[in-house]
């Protein structure tokens, strides 16, 4: 299974980190995720049938800028 982790500069509280939480779980095709406050990031286990990108395009409809980390 893919594994993606997402930089989210915008993710500056715990209301965040879990509106991101929410937002991940409610997804399709999305296994297990895991948000990280202190270091802006969220970690994603997907099929693949959803895209990172199309992850990070709901991310940025919730309101929250991602960017797949290299």
């Amino acid at each position: 299974m893919p594994e993606t982790t997402f930089h989210i500069p915008t993710l500056l509280t715990q209301e965040d980190a879990d509106a991101v939480m929410f937002e991940l779980q409610d997804l399709p095709c999305v296994n297990q995720a895991d948000v990280h406050l202190a270091e802006h990031t969220a970690w994603v286990s997907h099929t693949t049938m959803i895209s990172a990108d199309d992850i990070a395009a709901k991310l940025q409809e919730a309101g929250y800028a991602a960017q797949v980390q290299a």
